[in-house]
């Protein structure tokens, strides 16, 4: 099998991540790994030195940004990586990228509708008691401990999404890197709610509390963040910042 009819067999119109989102984010995914001759030559130097499984799941987050970036208009475009390791969207895109087990995930928008996005997939029973007090807050902890076992690990891979995905989302705005304990979640039946515990760069751009949107499907979580156009501050400048992580 050549590698574009690969790739084109793979990935497909994301129903997953694409719920998580109104009108206007185009979504895309990949279920199995593609070989890392589905590449432009731009994108294989960016992994040049990668393990075989960073590279599969590059190429696949690769393969699936193509397609998105196809229903907007874009072709003939290699998806390049920042300094931080960031994707280098097209000017007037934003987009966020997804990998975990089984499952690559894209989601890509005009930066008309949204300022910047963000997605997070992960393994619902991935994130164990033992990790609890690194992700999440004492009040975050407090709720997880308030439930049955098997809930508690399914809601600790929510939070660890969530914040995973605003992580992502708030990035490309501000540059600032984030711990865990830096936002709190509150999570409702299919939305959560993200406040700062500390000032946050991002408070000059869109003011908090941030919204997203989760949603199982088999052993995944996947979470989703958009901060709309609309919720740009007016004369608002970002401080720019980056901590420890």
């Amino acid at each position: 099998m050549d590698s574009g009819r690969e790739a084109s067999e793979q990935v497909r119109t994301s129903a997953l991540l694409g719920g998580l989102f109104t009108e206007g984010v185009i979504a895309f995914e990949a279920r199995e790994l593609l070989a890392a001759e589905t590449l432009r030559a731009e994108e294989a130097r960016d992994v040049a030195r990668a393990v075989p499984k960073r590279v599969g799941e590059f190429a696949t987050g690769r393969a699936c940004a193509r397609r998105a970036l196809a229903e907007l208009g874009v072709t003939d475009f290699a998806l390049r990586v920042g300094a931080d390791r960031e994707p280098l969207w097209p000017e007037g895109l934003t987009g966020s990228i997804t990998h975990t087990s089984g499952f690559c995930g894209v989601v890509v928008a005009e930066k008309t509708a949204a300022l910047s996005l963000g997605i997070d997939a992960e393994l619902t029973n991935a994130v164990h008691r033992r990790l609890w007090r690194q992700i999440a807050t004492e009040q975050e902890a407090r709720w997880l401990e308030g439930m049955r076992a098997d809930r508690s690990v399914a809601m600790a891979s929510v939070l660890f999404s969530a914040k995973e995905a605003f992580f992502k989302c708030q990035f490309p705005l501000t540059r600032e890197w984030l711990n865990f304990g830096d936002v709190s979640v509150d999570v409702g039946r299919r939305n959560f709610r993200i406040t700062p515990t500390r000032p946050l760069a991002l408070e000059g751009l869109a003011a908090a509390p941030w919204m997203g949107r989760y949603a199982f499907e088999g052993p995944l979580v996947v979470s989703g963040v958009i901060l709309p156009a609309r919720l740009a501050l007016s004369n608002s400048t970002v401080r720019r910042r980056r901590p420890g992580r």
